[in-house]
């Protein structure tokens, strides 16, 4: 009877255990499918994804809850964001970079909703002045800056445009509506309408502002139309009957077409990334690590791209050393391994855990002694460990407690 029942609680811990791993897994998977509704800007369905999350606690719960915060933004629904950026930093060390995030996001809705308030009666007060211009300037930039009200920013540039015909400031906010749709909400049609009437005949003495926005729209219209090119050759490569219900391969998908396919697939992401088109660029790498899940070379190609976007482009750190871990993980040997052990210390370092920099500057030093990055790493691991006041806390222990590593008597 002991034998069985002790077999039955061996039975009933791994259980337990593999329920635990299946949560995390789904866990995971359910945050992956958020961030993606989110970055597609499906944000109903992103709050449905991050919602169980955010309730059921862990590691992912907080990012869940500025993700959401970040969604009811992007609705204009400012009360139900601060409740949520609010929930972060009440949670979380008040030095933690989402902390940080959540305060400052907290508080541009505050000040820009004043801002908006102010600005309106400095207009109202001024009117056909230099000072009524600029500050529908300004309430153009709270909107489109602070608040991501696109909507209401254009409506503020058209105001200057309407009030100010010809001027340099109209100019400016016309430049400023081709923008937006080019940079924020990837309406290139409307992007265009809007910047070519930035011409000579409206404009005659900008002359150069109007060669400025020619030049984009020419080096626009140019990497479009190589995108476009890329796309069709994706399209006209794949199969016309693509097997349904199951995995396929890239063979069967491409055929012998599958490397050129792969390629055009980096090259879209990269011409997406040049047009500041993110979340198109992170779409490319993933189709193509969906789709061609063989071709390791540039699987792995796609997912440090990934990483980069996240780190660079974005500034989204906390994504980019997840990118960077399930590249590790699945391309352990694979050439840029080295770069990428290097960048996540360099992400740690941007979200203020200066034990983990600490820790990936030395391993990459310890580890890649004729790296690329060999001197940085070393100074920085230098840098950390230095004790300037012999209170036996080195910087880096002192950074992460914000305390003074000049002052023996002020440390963690």
């Amino acid at each position: 009877m002991r034998l069985r029942s002790m077999v039955g609680m061996g039975l009933a811990l791994l259980l337990a255990a593999i329920i635990m791993i299946g949560c995390g897994t789904r866990k995971g998977l359910n945050f992956e499918n958020g961030l993606r509704r989110f970055e597609e800007r499906k944000l109903e369905e992103a709050i449905a994804a991050f919602e169980p999350i955010a309730l059921e606690g862990g590691d992912y719960a907080n990012r869940a809850r500025f993700y959401m915060g970040e969604c009811y933004k992007l609705q204009f629904k400012w009360d139900e964001a601060t409740s949520q950026f609010q929930m972060v930093v009440d949670s979380e060390p008040s030095t933690n970079y989402l902390a940080i995030k959540a305060r400052d996001r907290i508080a541009q809705i505050r000040e820009g909703r004043r801002d908006i308030q102010r600005i309106k009666i400095i207009h109202d007060n001024n009117p056909g002045t230099d000072m009524a211009a600029d500050a529908l300037l300004e309430s153009g930039s709270v909107y489109e800056n602070n608040l991501d009200d696109y909507d209401n920013a254009i409506k503020a540039y058209q105001q200057v445009i309407d009030e100010f015909p010809g001027t340099p400031k109209a100019a400016q906010a016309q430049v400023n509506i081709g923008h937006i749709h080019l940079y924020k909400t990837y309406d290139y049609v409307k992007a265009f309408e809007e910047l070519k009437k930035v011409n000579i005949e409206t404009y005659p003495d900008l002359k150069f502002r109007v060669s400025e926005v020619e030049s984009l729209l020419r080096d626009f219209n140019k990497t479009q139309q190589e995108i476009n090119e890329l796309w069709s050759f994706i399209r006209e490569a794949e199969k016309r009957k693509v097997p349904e219900g199951r995995r396929v391969s890239g063979y069967e998908r491409y055929g012998v077409k599958r490397e050129m396919v792969a390629q055009s697939f980096l090259g879209m992401a990269q011409k997406f990334r040049k047009l500041r088109n993110y979340p198109r660029a992170l779409q490319a790498y993933r189709m193509l690590i969906d789709h061609l899940p063989l071709m390791l070379r540039q699987v792995a190609q796609a997912r440090y791209g990934i990483s980069e976007v996240y780190q660079s482009d974005i500034g989204n750190y906390l994504e980019a050393i997840d990118a960077y871990n399930e590249y590790i993980k699945y391309h352990p040997t694979d050439f840029r391994r080295s770069e990428a052990d290097y960048n996540k210390a360099i992400c740690y370092e941007s979200l203020r855990d200066y034990q983990k920099s600490y820790e990936a500057y030395r391993t990459y030093r310890d580890t890649y002694p004729s790296g690329k990055f060999y001197k940085a790493a070393e100074l920085k691991t230098r840098q950390y460990e230095y004790d300037e006041d012999q209170d036996g806390f080195p910087y880096y222990k002192e950074l992460m407690e914000g305390t003074k590593d000049t002052d023996p008597n002020d440390h963690p």
